[in-house]
């Protein structure tokens, strides 16, 4: 390995893989960047370092001119195509993940690119038994066949895919995330025709893992932003549902409540307990900035729950069945329902009177939190028609907000069944691992 292409190529592999490596790390200990967005990106910088370490098997033993020596280089070469090649199904799968697609095995472009790569795999086989491709002799020395470049039709082809389907996506994806993506896909077509024209030099490897720490940082930055972007819209969400549950006739109808028992001393002291507990426990949740355990949120709910008993006395039937508080979710999460479902469900109905039942467990996937109602029900999503002009919009805007901070806090979801008339049910469902690390713990992206 004296000669100077070889040395800039064992030099550029090296970088290669010290940079792969580097990129691996970071999309592992990275917790801002999202569940998928992380996986994508560990499995990107992984099929890289197999990339990189055929080059450097194929590299070396290209110096060994026996058949042993053709032998590895054969299998380096083959891996080598392989893995490369395996990048442009990965990255259309993740423009389609960043697109907003649901189903991305189904889609049209992951099934052309898939199919696309299967054929190319199909002629690298082939070429292992002709010589109209590219040939490696008994002695190890490489050189291409009349027909090479019918190898490069379908990359060329995968590559013009996810141009195609970066212009077809481009409205669901950030100015940043097209810039990124286009970046990532130009870089290793220049780079895979400046190998066309001059053999000898890896630019496509160097191409490909320049593009691939590209999109990183570029993915990183807008994730970060978004992460601190989503803190704020939390942290504003938090004190919007504290005032909501804190309204001035919720504290008057309180007050009320424990002047009506003054009487009572004993009474008024429990009752005034509970209504300080209310307060307390809101507040006190309205500085935190990551996930509460659920028992914290139990126990404010329980204090609400006491204060709306004494208002509506027998009116309001309330059951608790709670069979599982170890877990995280976000604050006033159930608080919110449960308003939901006293405000805007049974005290809608004609005679003001109803049940409401709470219940928490776990499955094998999720710890579940019910809120129940023989309410009035409802209509959700409320029709654009009707909204901003009527009440009902409120319960539903707390509710899609409470949506967006399960998703955001801890890879929650909500369930509603619900029909007007027939009462509401209500889930939160926050699955009981997300990667190595339990769910509701902080860093939600």
């Amino acid at each position: 390995m004296n000669d100077p292409l070889s040395i800039i190529d064992l030099m550029i592999t090296v970088a290669g893989m010290a940079l792969s490596i580097l990129g691996l790390i970071q999309a592992i200990m990275f917790r801002q960047l999202g569940k998928k967005t992380r996986q994508y990106f560990i499995i990107i910088f992984a099929f890289i370092i197999l990339y990189v370490s055929s080059s450097l098997v194929s590299q070396f033993s290209y110096l060994v001119k026996n058949e042993t020596g053709a032998f590895w280089e054969r299998i380096s070469i083959f891996t080598e195509s392989a893995f490369s090649s395996l990048l442009m199904p990965i990255l259309v799968a993740f423009l389609l993940e960043c697109a907003g697609e649901k189903n991305i095995r189904k889609n049209r472009f992951f099934i052309i690119s898939m199919g696309l790569w299967f054929v190319y795999i199909d002629l690298l086989i082939f070429t292992q038994f002709s010589t109209v491709i590219y040939t490696i002799s008994s002695d190890n020395t490489y050189s291409r066949g009349p027909f090479y470049p019918v190898l490069l039709v379908p990359t060329v082809l995968l590559m013009l895919l996810n141009l195609f389907a970066l212009y077809f996506y481009r409205q669901k994806l950030s100015k940043r995330l097209r810039k990124a993506f286009f970046i990532y896909l130009l870089v290793p077509m220049i780079s895979m025709l400046i190998q066309m024209t001059f053999y000898g030099v890896n630019t496509i490897l160097l191409g490909t893992i320049i593009a691939a720490f590209f999109i990183f940082t570029y993915i990183v930055k807008d994730q970060t932003e978004h992460y601190y972007r989503q803190q704020a819209e939390n942290e504003k969400l938090k004190v919007d549902v504290l005032m909501a549950q804190i309204k001035p006739h919720f504290i008057y109808n309180s007050l009320t409540a424990i002047r009506s028992y003054l009487d009572e001393p004993e009474k008024a002291e429990e009752v005034l307990n509970h209504f300080a507990g209310f307060l307390r426990g809101s507040i006190d949740m309205l500085s935190e900035k990551d996930c509460i355990r659920a028992d914290r949120e139990f126990a404010t709910c329980e204090d609400y729950l006491y204060m709306a008993k004494e208002r509506f006395g027998e009116k309001l039937d309330v059951k608790m069945e709670l069979n599982d508080t170890d877990f995280m979710l976000p604050a006033f999460s159930v608080q919110t329902l449960v308003e939901n479902a006293i405000n805007h469900g049974i005290r809608k109905k004609p005679d003001g009177q109803g049940s409401l039942v709470i219940k928490s467990y776990k499955t094998e996937m999720d710890h579940v939190v019910e809120v129940k109602d023989d309410g009035v029900g409802m209509i959700y999503p409320l029709p654009d028609n009707k909204r901003n002009d009527n009440e009902d919009d409120r319960s539903h805007i707390g509710i899609s907000n409470l949506e967006k901070r399960l998703a955001l806090m801890c890879n929650g979801r909500l369930e509603i069944e619900s029909r007007p008339g027939e009462g509401t049910l209500v889930k939160i469902l926050i699955p009981l691992y997300s990667g190595p690390e339990k769910i509701g713990g902080g860093n939600w992206l």
